[in-house]
């Protein structure tokens, strides 16, 4: 009895093939065309470092000009002052925006723009003619300005009505500059009586009929004329005051008297 040795003749391998070298040529050509694309984008269209030197930008805002340039430079960046703008806080030369913000991430040497402060902005002095003395000052307070300072003067008001501002309503000042209330004494009933050359007795008995009993008297000096006698008096003859209006009388003196 004979037997038959069957012997599983040999695959050809799958790289012997015509078909499986072509498909590994195409592939190659792909793969190669697209790696020079890549490398001809990123160092030559694009160059990138291979480690970036990107940075965040630190806050600046707050911090005064010359301070901000001086970290911005120490972290790699550029410092530029587009300008300035009023606030109501923050001192003239403090930065008070910057672009781009604080946290953005940037690559060394951008430019940091920068606004600062050119401190607050001039406000016109509010109109408190008409308002009584204390409410006046809240306001103008409340406006950012100061009380500098009052005075007093006849008028047909009430007596500590504010009628007039030094200086005026509408005028700009900046914030914190001083204002003088001029408030009303109450209305002027009394004309001042003329009392050039009378005597000191004569004239603080004239005064005295018309109810202003608040004098100071001094003395001048003269080469003519008799001494002891009225020769100028403050308000002058004519003018309407108040009760209780100061009036000063200068007396005549005859050299080393």
């Amino acid at each position: 009895m004979q037997f038959r040795r069957h012997v599983n003749a040999p695959r050809p391998p799958l790289l012997g093939t015509v078909r499986a070298r072509r498909l590994l040529r195409q592939i190659g050509i792909i793969g190669g065309a697209f790696l020079a694309g890549y490398l001809v984008t990123v160092f030559i269209i694009y160059p990138t470092p291979i480690f970036s030197a990107d940075k965040a930008v630190p806050r600046v805002v707050e911090e005064e000009s010359s301070e901000a340039r001086t970290r911005l430079e120490a972290e790699g960046f550029k410092a530029r002052v587009e300008g300035e703008e009023p606030h109501p806080r923050a001192p003239r030369g403090t930065v008070v925006w910057q672009d781009p913000a604080a946290g953005t991430t940037l690559p060394a040497g951008s430019i940091v723009h920068l606004t600062t402060s050119s401190g607050p902005a001039s406000v016109p002095i509010p109109d408190v003619v008409g308002f009584e003395a204390s409410l006046a000052r809240r306001v103008l307070l409340a406006s950012g300005f100061a009380v500098s300072g009052t005075d007093s003067i006849p008028a047909s008001a009430d007596a500590g009505t504010v009628v007039a501002t030094r200086p005026g309503s509408g005028i700009v000042r900046d914030p914190g500059a001083g204002v003088s209330l001029v408030l009303s004494g109450g209305p002027a009933e009394i004309s001042v009586p003329d009392l050039f050359g009378m005597t000191k007795d004569q004239a603080l008995d004239r005064l005295s009929q018309t109810g202003l009993n608040q004098v100071e008297v001094q003395t001048r000096v003269v080469t003519t004329g008799p001494a002891g006698r009225v020769v100028e008096q403050r308000p002058a003859a004519g003018n309407l005051v108040r009760r209780g209006t100061k009036v000063v009388l200068l007396l005549s003196k005859k050299p080393g008297t």
